[in-house]
């Protein structure tokens, strides 16, 4: 489990079972290809912008383009990729132990920001799927073209 710092809080990325990872795929494979050049862009911008570089905005162009990204996804889909991340997540609690951030269904901390939502999210996809993207080129034979079928 990988461990993340957000706006000054810890969280405890886990683990999406094979299911649950199979049906993120489905529901974020129209955009993930956009996705993953956005969140790398994001980081960068947040990183500046943590240190005061002055570059909001490049954050707010990265937002704008964060925003029509997901935007191309339906609502549901869009939702279901959040829930399921945010279930696999924990939160460092003042006393050390952890808590998590979404159970039974309900979000446990409704004061969450957008911008953490999306970035726990995106921790959990990258933590739970780059295993999967990098096997494909080996589930293909020696000279084999990607099907585009």
């Amino acid at each position: 489990m990988n461990e993340v710092e957000i706006q000054g809080t810890v969280y405890k990325i886990g683990k999406l079972n094979a299911f649950a990872q199979m049906y993120v795929l489905k529901r974020a494979a129209p955009v993930l290809g956009k996705l993953q050049g956005v969140l790398g862009t994001l980081q960068l911008a947040l990183d500046d912008a943590k240190l005061g570089d002055g570059k909001d905005a490049k954050l707010a162009e990265v937002l704008g383009s964060l925003g029509a990204t997901i935007g191309e996804l339906p609502d549901e889909s869009l939702e279901y990729v959040c829930n399921a991340a945010l279930d696999v997540v924990d939160m460092r609690q003042a006393g050390g132990g952890w808590a998590p951030v979404r159970s039974k269904g309900q979000l446990m901390y409704p004061e969450m920001d957008l911008l953490t939502m999306l970035s726990l999210t995106a921790h959990v996809l990258k933590d739970n799927l780059t295993t999967f993207f990098r096997a494909l080129p080996a589930l293909q034979g020696p000279g084999q073209e990607p099907k585009t079928t």
